[in-house]
């Protein structure tokens, strides 16, 4: 059975608001087997959550290493003559750091399981404004847009004989800066010929608009935002007494 769009950014607004109020690992960790659970159940193909995580785990070591140092309190785990180094409340800060972009990451998968059309549907149906609904939806496909074009510049440097594993940190870090300038302006160009495009088809040239189709809930959907507020209001309620 087909399930509305809505629903599932309804989902991902509950989970993705719980995450950001939740600060112990076992809560965010309940979170994210909610969100692995609910792609499953909405057929998401699970092996290309690797894929979307990989390029995250660099930053989300280097997150829990930051906490980790930082944060001070609990038992000391190690130390270098007087200086803590890591304790047990700097590790559970950045085991919660870490659970929490990745309950985030994981539930907005949710919505690519719906196609960009149907998303702007739900979105203005919701009442939002087409102008913001439209921002959107392109906000999303221009980042896997954005993704490709540095893949493609980089397999373009790498054709070249340039070895990226064998370079030094510091001259790797200007190749990158000096390759962000294609990536921007091949994306910019993308940009501005969408732009023509609109223009084009007269968007924005009536006050109001028509849709060929039109989102409806079913009872499944209506199971789904029961479930989901009522779970929602529960766990708020629990956290603030």
């Amino acid at each position: 059975m087909k399930v509305d769009p809505r629903s599932k950014m309804l989902l991902v607004i509950c989970i993705s608001g719980l995450a950001l109020i939740y600060n112990q690992p076992l809560q965010l960790a309940l979170l994210l087997s909610a969100s692995l659970t609910m792609l499953v159940a909405f057929r998401f193909d699970m092996g290309v959550v690797g894929g979307y995580l990989r390029p995250l785990v660099s930053l989300l070591l280097i997150l829990f290493l930051i906490q980790c140092l930082f944060t001070k309190g609990g038992q000391v785990w190690l130390m270098i003559g007087q200086l803590e180094l890591v304790s047990s409340a700097g590790v559970i800060a950045g085991a919660s750091v870490v659970l929490r972009i990745l309950v985030v990451v994981t539930s907005a998968l949710l919505l690519t399981t719906c196609g960009s059309r149907d998303f702007v549907l739900g979105l203005i149906q919701w009442k939002v404004p087409y102008e913001i609904a439209f921002m959107v939806s392109i906000a999303l496909r221009f980042l896997p847009l954005f993704r490709d074009e540095m893949q493609n510049v980089i397999t373009a440097v790498q054709l070249r004989g340039v070895d990226l594993k064998k370079i030094a940190w510091g001259e790797k870090i200007s190749m990158y800066r000096t390759l962000a300038f294609p990536v921007v302006y091949r994306t910019m160009l993308k940009a501005q010929q969408l732009s023509i495009v609109m223009e084009a088809r007269g968007f924005r040239a009536y006050p109001r608009r028509t849709y060929l189709r039109r989102l409806d809930l079913c009872w499944a959907d209506y199971v789904i935002i029961s479930l989901a507020l009522t779970v929602t209001a529960i766990l708020l309620r629990g956290q603030i007494l």
